[in-house]
């Protein structure tokens, strides 16, 4: 009588773990030949050793070795999807070494995108102009705020999304990029960094000029113009040199804070601004 191979099921308790070593040591390996192919194989150690034993741990590790970068909050889908295919495998899926690197290095630019436009260029905006707005009004209170909710924040969307890049493996994620839904999501999270960073401009970016022409009773003030053509003309103008100055002419972002610095000292010298 043949003998009835139980099924390999990775337990919620493991991926867990899986995630959590993703979450806090992404970036504790950085080198320039693997990049984070150590922390994203340390990452599926829990996972490994669930599944293999002997010589099959060994080349499992191996094959999750290979240089890997993505942006780390929301490229936690992939060790989710990679902790998928492993399960699959080891229960006799026909998944060899190279659809799993194939599958990680077909991922990693578009999360990349999502991760670097939602991340940095939204969601730590928004955070950090609320936290502002509570400095301002309840002093430590605004740091404190910032210090609790965007590691609680991005904690819970990275967990939810290594879960997601689980239930889904290689099959849904094919899916999604078949039908072009990363880039349709890339590109309204590019749209939504902008709106985002020009309001946040807007608000806290405030350059106004006394200056004036006095003629007897006649009083022509120069942001009196200004702001007849349109409100906050000198804030734009500012913005569009830094603006030129990181994009167009490649400046390092210290010598363009430099000439922000330059320009304030000397302005308010000359009693220009």
């Amino acid at each position: 009588m043949d003998e009835v191979v139980k099924e390999k099921k990775l337990s919620d308790k493991v991926l867990f773990r899986s995630w959590l070593t993703w979450f806090f040591f992404n970036g504790s390996c950085q080198s320039g030949e693997r990049m984070q192919g150590v922390s994203f194989c340390h990452s599926m150690i829990p996972v490994i050793n669930e599944l293999y034993e002997g010589e099959q741990k060994k080349a499992a590790l191996k094959r999750h070795l290979m240089l890997f970068n993505v942006e780390p909050q929301i490229g936690s889908v992939i060790p989710g999807v990679s902790a998928a295919m492993e399960e699959q495998r080891a229960n006799g899926a026909d998944i060899d070494d190279d659809t799993i690197n194939t599958v990680k290095v077909a991922l990693m630019g578009p999360l990349s995108g999502i991760g670097d436009t939602l991340i940095p260029g939204t969601l730590i905006p928004i955070l950090l102009a609320i936290a502002i707005g509570i400095t301002n009004s309840a002093g430590m209170a605004g740091p404190i705020f910032y210090i609790i909710v965007y590691p609680v924040v991005t904690m819970l969307y990275s967990w939810h999304l290594y879960k997601f890049g689980y239930k889904t493996g290689i099959s849904g994620i094919q899916s999604i990029l078949a039908e072009g839904k990363m880039d349709a999501l890339t590109e309204a999270l590019s749209v939504l960094g902008l709106i985002v960073m020009g309001a946040l401009s807007a608000t806290y970016i405030n350059i106004q000029t006394p200056l004036k022409y006095t003629r007897g009773e006649m009083v022509i003030s120069l942001q009196g113009i200004l702001d007849g053509i349109m409100p906050g003309l000198l804030s734009l103008v500012l913005i569009g040199i830094v603006y030129k100055l990181l994009s167009k002419k490649k400046r390092s972002p210290l010598r363009v804070m430099g000439f922000i610095f330059l320009f304030a000292l000397v302005g308010t010298v000359l009693k220009i601004f």
